[in-house]
Formats: C-alpha cells, sequence, structure tokens
C-alpha cells in the first residue's frame, strides 16, 4: 500500500521522495539490484524512512518505474505503420535497455505476485501484476493507420502480438537465452513486427 497522497506531500516529504528515487535510479543505473536497505543508506536516511511511504519494497520499485516511464519522450507517429513499428521498437527497447536492471526487477516483482496469487498468498488477483497499459497504448498508437485498411479484430490481434515482442520479457528472453545484444534485439523484434504486419495486410488483400 502507498501511504501518502502525491498530490499533497508536504515539501519535506517530496524531496525526501525524489531523493529516495534519485538514490534507487543512482544503484540500478551500477546494474545492483538494491534492498530498501541500500537505497536509504545510499540516500542519507534512516533505514525506516521508505516504510513511511510505503508498506513494501515492491510497492517502491514499481513506484520507481512509473516515474522513469512517465519521463519516456515517446517519439511521434505518422500514418504509416510500419514505420511507425520501427521507430517505436527501436525507442523503446533503447529506453528499456538503459534502465535494464530497474525493469528485470519489476518483471522479478510481477511474476512473484503470480505466485503468491497462484498458491492463495494473495487475497484478489487485482493489481498483483504491474500495469503494461503504456505498451498497449503506444502499440496501437503505431497501428492506427491500419485502421483503414483491416478490421478491428485484426489490428487488435496485431497490438497483442506485437506486445509479445516489445517489452521487458522479450529484451530478457533474447539476451539470456540467444546472446543478443540490444541492437540485436532491435533488429530482430523489427523485423518480426513488421513481417506480421505484412502478413495481415496480405491476408486481407492489402498487401
Amino acid at each position: 500500500m502507498i501511504l501518502f497522497d502525491e498530490n499533497n506531500l508536504s515539501p519535506i516529504r517530496r524531496r525526501t521522495l525524489e531523493r529516495l528515487t534519485s538514490a534507487a535510479l543512482k544503484l540500478y543505473q551500477e546494474q545492483k539490484f538494491p534492498s530498501a536497505e541500500q537505497i536509504t543508506q545510499e540516500a542519507e536516511y534512516a533505514k525506516v524512512t521508505l516504510k513511511s511511504y510505503f508498506s513494501t519494497h515492491s510497492e517502491f520499485v514499481e513506484y520507481v518505474v512509473k516515474q522513469v516511464v512517465n519521463g519516456f519522450d515517446k517519439p511521434p507517429m505518422n500514418s504509416n505503420a510500419e514505420e511507425n513499428v520501427e521507430k517505436l521498437l527501436t525507442w523503446g527497447f533503447n529506453e528499456l535497455d538503459s534502465h535494464e536492471a530497474l525493469m528485470r526487477d519489476a518483471l522479478r516483482i510481477s511474476q512473484q505476485r503470480w505466485q503468491e496469487c497462484a498458491s492463495g498468498e494473495l487475497e484478489s488477483r487485482e493489481g498483483f501484476l504491474l500495469k503494461k497499459s503504456n505498451r498497449k497504448v503506444a502499440l496501437s498508437d503505431a497501428l492506427s493507420p491500419l485502421e483503414e485498411q483491416l478490421p478491428q479484430e485484426t489490428v487488435q490481434k496485431l497490438t497483442m502480438l506485437m506486445s509479445v515482442l516489445y517489452g521487458t520479457e522479450a529484451l530478457t528472453v533474447l539476451k539470456d537465452s540467444f546472446g543478443l545484444n540490444k541492437d540485436e534485439v532491435v533488429d530482430l523484434t523489427v523485423w518480426g513486427a513488421k513481417l506480421m504486419l505484412r502478413q495481415a495486410l496480405q491476408e486481407n488483400g492489402k498487401g
């Protein structure tokens, strides 16, 4: 549980939260997976400081992810869906790669919550996964030029399939299982996304 109202924080409480967030990002940039104690130590606060903002360390990590994602400056899209997809994936994987440790930790939390839900440790599935709406919105925007060329159901299927190619999960699998670097991940996922798009157009007589 988040123990504060972000819109009504006092100046001192806001500065403290910002310092904690900056400390966490600094440690993650060093490819570390910092504990709550390490983060408060880096920010030069007492160990209990984080507990006055978040009931669990996982919720703090999610908050940091939200701040990072909200700071992303997504490239503008145009009227060409194929160009949009290439631009989005190239930009997106560059951003994810630059915050890889943080994103991997967020993925770990998501998997941990799924396990807790499956084992009955969580009373409800609500909120146990990190929100993925940003990915859906970005892909929907990139594929919007197809709305006049393909059935809505087909565009929706493309959005769902491309969401598998675009994100921390894909970055992790392709790096860890196949030894790809970031640029190779971009090349492969852009190639795959374009194949999907062209196949959908061809099946609907538009290719």
